[in-house]
């Protein structure tokens, strides 16, 4: 792997702050309802919950361990204003707020996941919950520190391996389960040792399952008047579909992960390192790719975009994924570095990532490639009169290449640098925050492809006003710009996953989001609640389009307009008849606007007894500005109710979700019915001196009712596991008494 290049300026030290858990299924290690548990979480300031400003979301302790699966998206998939966008059990990448792809970047400590991810939707995101320490989800205006390109949001997968603390002593913590659904098994354990200025780190994390088992077929029946063929192709697999009902064909996987971690802890700061490797093998599911032309021929959006490789293109025997990395992670910390600076931090990332698409009959049809270096060097001055802020900047570089028959992108090196800063100041009770951001991203092709380069700002401001004790209003507002990826600008070719042939664009702009988000929220006592709504305007913005030219892909033959979307063979020549959808990437003004709600009361808090119900609620609404036009795979409004509660030793959890039918669809794309979500979580925990063992079993959807994600490419050919339940164990072992 090649060297990280050493740029720019010596920038700010990213600190932490202090809030309360979030409100919808936080509670303490005990159980406790009642009680929010403080944490620490990410961001550019030091900060109690009063004290916030940035809309941000915390999974950790005993709400995390119940909401851990095994990828991302699903972990995160209950969150209000969080979907996920699935592609099979193999792959969860997170939606928020409508938007995923490029415009949601999903960390690891602070740093890319660098892989293939964002490229195409069947990609797995190479980031492992299991081993999670707690995962931060940051919505809005407050992902400005890292970039335009996370306008829609920002997901940090973080873990202990580079702690600026050694805790003394041996410390084991597991969990192990095993599913009934497709004999799913799920293993994690970290070991961590600190002796003197050193502490140590070790993980390990597994994952298998055969076919999932699903409620019904596999495929649904479809009665969309824009359908073409749809009785043939029914006919044509009815026989397959009927052998396949109740098994969700081509969704085995296994998934493996391990690390080490070492860091050097003085009183001036820290010094780190860690490695992982991370493997997974998944399939695929779905049947031949024509059933994915009633929901794909429409759709006007690049978010995610579009890129899965879908096994329906190589026969039914199916693709399998094979994925692999190897990471190593980098972590500087110190404490007055230099005169006028209270703090200096530096990570670094250095990422080699490969991915083969096996076709069914075992030969590798595609390879994607990624070499990438990662830097962020931040420093937090003192205080300057009032004000007290941090400064950065944040380097990338990134080799990508594409070898085979769905290499539609030209192998691309890509540099980026972006430099920002944050500022903060109290007026009196209230707060003021201001932000911004400048970036400089340079695509380089092989071939006779010319380069492109893109100069990106972004500016943001947040206040939190103190209405009362415990009540904040907080207003935050920010207009990003993000550069366009290089599927965008480059793309010229067949891509089977959305059953298109797409064509980019040199002409191709920045896209600018305008984002405002207000909230009103109590964070304090028996009654805890908070409502907000937001609002997104994104100019330019980039999506796929369909053409009625009736010309070739590469431009050639005779115009033939007949208000039709064009259709083209794999070889991009103009067929009526043809199997891929001619698209080309052009922009449009677009908006997207919702709320979400959540609430939490601790009825019973006495002991060893307790109590809690709780209430979420989401909505999201996208369409294009100029034509009223609905954006595609939009998350439907949801509504939840939930409780939990604690007798002695024994802890219980039920929640269920409503998830309403999605009809607000793009053009020729398919609706999605409504669906129940029933699950329960019992456990109990046994304390020792050592540490504590705890005994869980759960259920996921209980009521084993057939549930299609709207923002699934695959939500007519492959639905969500069925009824799933688990038996567990967990232990954490830690101090002098191991």
């Amino acid at each position: 792997m090649s060297r990280i290049q050493a740029l720019g300026l010596s920038a700010i030290a990213l600190t932490a702050y202090t809030l309360h858990a979030p409100l919808l299924g936080a509670e303490s290690s005990e159980g406790q309802p009642a009680q929010l548990e403080t944490i620490v979480v990410t961001s550019p300031f030091r900060q109690n919950a009063e004290e916030l400003i940035q809309p941000v979301d915390v999974l950790s302790g005993e709400a995390l361990e119940r909401q851990r699966q095994g990828t991302i998206g699903d972990a995160l998939s209950e969150r209000p204003g969080i979907s996920n966008a699935g592609f099979g059990p193999g792959v969860g990448r997170p939606v928020i707020r409508g938007q995923s792809g490029a415009r949601v970047q999903v960390l690891s400590n602070g740093l890319s996941t660098m892989d293939a991810s964002s490229i195409s939707a069947d990609h797995a995101v190479a980031v492992d919950p299991l081993s999670a320490e707690r995962i931060e989800v940051l919505k809005g205006p407050a992902t400005l520190i890292y970039g335009g390109g996370a306008s829609a949001g920002v997901v940090n997968v973080i873990d202990d391996r580079l702690p600026n603390m050694v805790t003394p002593g041996l410390r084991l913590r597991g969990d192990i389960s095993r599913g009934d659904n497709a004999d799913e098994t799920n293993g994690a354990l970290r070991a961590g040792y600190g002796i003197g200025s050193w502490q140590f780190g070790a993980s390990y994390s597994r994952r298998d399952a055969d076919n999932f088992e699903i409620p019904g077929p596999a495929e649904r029946e479809l009665h969309d008047e824009h359908a073409h063929d749809e009785e043939e192709e029914h006919e044509e697999h009815a026989h397959e579909a009927e052998e396949s009902s109740g098994i969700l064909d081509n969704s085995k996987l296994d998934t493996e992960r391990f690390g080490a971690s070492a860091a050097w802890v003085v009183d001036r700061g820290m010094l780190g390192a860690a490695v992982s490797h991370f493997t997974t093998n998944y399939g695929v599911p779905g049947h031949g790719h024509e059933e994915a032309h009633d929901e794909e021929e429409g759709e006007h959006d690049h978010e995610e975009e579009e890129h899965g490789h879908e096994e329906e293109a190589h026969g039914h025997d199916g693709v399998r994924i094979d994925l692999e990395q190897t990471r190593v992670d980098l972590r500087g910390l110190l404490y007055d570095p230099l005169p006028g600076f209270t703090r200096a931090e530096t990570r670094i990332g250095v990422n080699d990532y490969e991915h083969r698409e096996i076709e069914g009959s075992g030969e590798v049809g595609t390879i994607f490639d990624v070499d990438e270096r990662e830097a962020r060097i931040e420093m937090e001055h003192v205080p300057l009169g009032d004000w007290v802020g941090v400064a950065g900047t944040q380097l990338r570089q990134r080799e990508f290449e594409a070898i085979g028959e769905e290499a539609f992108v030209p192998p691309t090196d890509t540099r980026a640098a972006g430099l920002f800063l944050v500022e903060g100041r109290d007026f009196g009770a209230h707060r003021l925050e201001l932000g911004g951001r400048v970036d400089r991203t340079l695509h380089d092709p092989e071939g006779n492809q010319p380069g492109t380069d893109f100069t990106t700002w972004s500016v943001s401001a947040g206040t939190a006003f103190l209405i009362s004790e415990h009540l904040h209003l907080r207003v935050n507002a920010q207009s990003a710009q993000r550069a366009p990826a290089i599927e965008e600008v480059y793309a010229f070719g067949p891509h089977i996953a959305t059953s298109s042939f797409e064509r980019g664009s040199l002409d191709i702009d920045a896209e600018t989001a305008n984002n405002i988000d207000v909230s009103l929220s109590r964070d304090e006592g028996r009654w805890t609640w908070e409502l907000t709504a937001f609002y997104n305007r994104i100019d330019d913005y980039i999506f796929a389009e369909e053409v009625d030219e009736g010309l070739n892909a590469d431009g050639s033959g005779t115009p033939a307009s007949d208000g039709e979307a064009d259709r083209v063979d794999e070889e991009g020549n103009f067929d009526p008849d043809g199997e891929l959808l001619l698209l080309d990437y052009r922009q449009r003004d677009a908006e997207l606007f919702g709320a979400e709600a959540q609430t939490r009361f601790a009825v019973l808090d006495a002991g060893d007894y307790g109590l809690g119900v709780r209430a979420f609620g989401d909505l999201v609404r996208g369409r294009l500005r100029d034509d009223d036009e609905n954006l595609p795979r939009i998350t439907p409004a949801r509504v939840g109710i939930g409780a939990d509660g604690r007798i002695g030793a024994v802890s219980l959890n039920l929640a269920y979700t409503r998830v309403t039918e999605q009809d607000r669809t793009a053009p020729l794309e398919t609706s999605t019915p409504a669906h129940d979500l029933l699950s329960a979580d019992i456990g109990y925990t046994l304390r020792t001196t050592a540490g504590e063992v705890t005994l869980y079993a759960r259920g996921r959807n209980l009521l084993d009712e057939t549930r299609r994600d709207a923002t699934s490419f695959l939500k007519d050919v492959a639905p969500r596991p069925g009824r799933s339940l688990y038996l567990g164990l967990r232990f954490d072992f830690s101090g002098t008494a191991l």
